[in-house]
């Protein structure tokens, strides 16, 4: 144990435990703070439109702060930053209700959100940095799967604690300051900031022109993530399903999300991440076809929801792989923050298509959405990847 955290040839252990705790911490307070939020506002104002918006702050936040988090690199060491981000993440938590109004919460939603997209591209960039080649889609399905279950350990802490209370957003202030303790305690190499011409616009821009393969699976996972979780629910409710049924249903999807990623990151080191890339999407565009087929039967509908998000969720990490293959030291950086602006486009854009569509196709809307969104980026990879094959 304690050879662990002095000995030298643990130091890169070491950082990606800090880094992957970074992620950890932010899926807790997702999972904690998404529903309070939501439920706190619709108390207050009983608007479901009020309740959109503001989560569409956190959407904006991503797009905002991603680009210019590589200059933020170069400025300042990436450990300094993280705590700096930590600190100022919790004490926006425990504002929340010392101002309960609409317009402070607006605000507090969209600098909490920026703090958060400087711990994840800073985190993803640390942890593609210090990977062995041979193993980095793994290590990153293991940092997909302490979010995944950091969201569900806020989940429970959220049905622990009433919502009408104050309790909970001094906990995610809390959760937040527990997280400095790895970055701050565990003696490793930081993540390696960008030389200043790597830290500019051009070269994020630049970035995603290089590696569009990754870039556009940010893109797909933002968009099919953010539909899961938001717009399924409207879809069950739609189709006639009981409250319990949707709660089988999104638990069904978290759980995927839990189990596939380390899997799916083995698989994609060994057989390839743009190969796995592929497999992944092709599955993506059918799952919601097979959703359809089943109807209201939640015994197809579990096991298919099981599958569907489990496997798409891999688009985010072995994306994120896909850059640390093409990308080096600190121009990761540049690659992330590209990646991470995709994410955001794909998670604030699709929503309100869905919801367009459910308008007007019925509940199948959202499923055609899902459909074409997966599709699109299989039939872009499957494009490039035979112009690769003719070249190669």
């Amino acid at each position: 144990m304690f050879s662990f955290l002095t000995a030298p040839q643990f130091a890169n252990n070491r950082a990606l435990l800090a880094a992957i705790s970074c992620a950890a911490v932010c899926g807790i307070v997702f999972g904690l703070s998404m529903p309070l939020i939501s439920l706190r506002l619709e108390h207050m104002t009983g608007s479901g439109l009020v309740v959109g918006l503001n989560g569409a702050a956190l959407a904006l936040s991503t797009l905002a702060i991603a680009p210019l988090v590589p200059r933020l690199m170069a400025l300042a060491p990436a450990r300094i930053l993280l705590i700096g981000v930590l600190i100022a993440a919790a004490a926006l938590f425990a504002l929340f209700p010392l101002m309960p109004a609409v317009t402070p919460w607006f605000i507090l939603r969209f600098a909490v959100g920026c703090f958060i997209t400087v711990v994840f591209v800073i985190s993803e960039t640390w942890i593609n940095q210090i990977v062995t080649p041979q193993r980095r889609a793994f290590m990153l399905g293991v940092y997909g799967t302490a979010l995944a279950g950091g969201f569900g350990i806020g989940g429970l802490m959220f049905a622990a604690f009433s919502t009408a209370g104050d309790l909970p957003f001094y906990l995610a202030s809390g959760v937040f300051l527990l997280g400095i303790g790895p970055v701050a305690l565990l003696n490793s190499p930081q993540a390696v900031a960008p030389a200043r011409e790597d830290a500019s616009m051009d070269a994020i821009i630049d970035a995603a022109k290089s590696a569009p393969a990754a870039i556009l699976a940010g893109l797909a996972f933002g968009a099919i993530e953010t539909l899961t979780f938001s717009m399924l629910p409207v879809y069950a409710d739609r189709i006639s399903l009981d409250p319990v049924s949707i709660g089988m249903m999104v638990l069904a999807v978290a759980m995927g999300v839990l189990v596939f990623q380390i899997p799916l990151g083995w698989i994609a080191d060994r057989t390839g991440r743009r190969v796995t890339l592929l497999a992944i999407a092709a599955i993506a565009t059918l799952g919601p076809v097979l959703i359809g087929l089943a109807g209201t039967s939640l015994g197809l509908l579990i096991p298919i929801l099981f599958i569907q998000s489990g496997v798409a969720s891999g688009l985010y990490t072995v994306g994120l792989s896909l850059l640390g293959e093409r990308f080096t030291g600190g121009r990761i950086a540049a690659a992330n923050a590209a990646f991470i602006f995709a994410y955001g486009l794909g998670s604030l854009l699709s929503p309100p298509a869905a919801g367009v569509a459910m308008d007007g196709f019925g509940p199948s809307g959202l499923l055609v959405v899902l459909a074409i969104t997966a599709g699109a980026y299989l039939l872009f990879l499957a494009l490039t990847h035979r112009k690769a094959a003719r070249r190669s």
